[in-house]
């Protein structure tokens, strides 16, 4: 993992008990998107509205660690990353969540694919915040280009950004990831192989030389 995604395997700990024992933790919405050259964006929805929190605040990544657990492995989001829903609407948060949410905002993402908390299908669309990971780090966590097995869940040591309880924490969920734009695809190296191997047998059926 680079500086900006630290692991906070201590806090892991703590939110596994937020988790478990509060009912007033509060992202209901985890999406993700593949980004063309390998990136893969986590976005965590908390249904706390308003004002984005400046340094100390629970918006403030640094001072409060917050974010996801994927794969079993918790990643904070990342410094800077938290925006506001202008609309602070409520609405059903879509499984699979692409668009047809009441927030504009959310919809523009234009997400691959989104899941919700169990007990909240229905709520508040207030902030997001982000976790970009690169292949390399995607690599750490067990994901690479395709198709893949993830969960999902949230931590975090204040109320606006905690998990709640996400069924994916158990069953993993479905997720694709957009080759590395340094490494050619399969066909794209088989293409090229027999386009050196034309150009070889040309040489000799010619008499061409170098």
């Amino acid at each position: 993992m680079t500086n900006k995604h630290k692991l906070k395997v201590a806090v892991a700990a703590t939110a596994l008990l937020v988790m478990s024992g509060s009912a007033s933790a509060h992202v209901w919405n985890i999406g993700w998107k593949a980004l063309v050259g390998g990136d893969l964006n986590f976005y965590g929805v908390s249904y706390h509205g308003g004002t984005i929190g400046g340094a100390g605040s629970v918006d403030d990544f640094s001072a409060n660690p917050a974010g996801l657990i994927i794969n079993g492995t918790s990643i904070t989001f990342d410094l800077g990353s938290a925006t506001n829903i202008a609309s602070d609407c409520t609405g059903i948060g879509i499984s699979g969540g692409h668009t047809g949410t009441c927030a504009p905002e959310w919809d523009a993402l234009g997400l691959d694919g989104a899941v919700q908390s169990i007990p909240f299908p229905n709520d508040t669309f207030g902030k997001y915040a982000i976790i970009n990971l690169t292949p390399a780090e995607l690599a750490g966590l067990g994901i690479g280009a395709g198709s893949n097995a993830v969960t999902l869940t949230s931590f975090s040591p204040n109320a606006h950004w905690a998990g709640l309880a996400f069924a994916s924490a158990t069953v993993p969920i479905n997720i694709v990831v957009q080759p590395p734009s340094n490494v050619p695809e399969p066909t794209t190296l088989g293409l090229l192989g027999l386009a050196l191997a034309g150009m070889g047998f040309t040489r000799r059926r010619f008499g061409l030389s170098k």
